[in-house]
């Protein structure tokens, strides 16, 4: 029987900057549409500058999405975060969600 109240959920532990730890969840669909959205953008752009708003609010909703239930602001993250930070973490939340959708087991 699949028993969807004892399956231990895969998650991507990270560290940040100031020495707090989180344990991202996958994505639900909403964060899922925006990560993909935001990653054909910036392939399709040579200034990331216009896009900076989007990648700060992105990086808030994927460190938002842990297992603590933390929030995160965009104000949060440009206290913390680079925009070679932030790339960071979108290409490896990016790379995390692609393996859950090819391996769910």
């Amino acid at each position: 029987m699949l028993d969807y109240t004892t399956r231990e959920k895969k998650v991507l532990p990270i560290k940040l900057i100031d020495g707090r730890t989180a344990l991202l969840c996958p994505p639900k669909k909403a964060l899922y549409t925006k990560l993909t959205a935001l990653e054909d953008k910036l392939k399709n752009t040579d200034d990331v500058g216009e896009l900076y708003d989007e990648v700060l609010q992105l990086t808030a909703d994927i460190l938002s999405s842990n297992k603590s239930g933390t929030q995160f602001t965009a104000e949060d993250v440009d206290a913390i975060m680079d925009i070679e930070d932030m790339a960071l973490l979108i290409f490896e939340y990016s790379k995390y969600a692609g393996q859950i959708v090819k391996s769910p087991n």
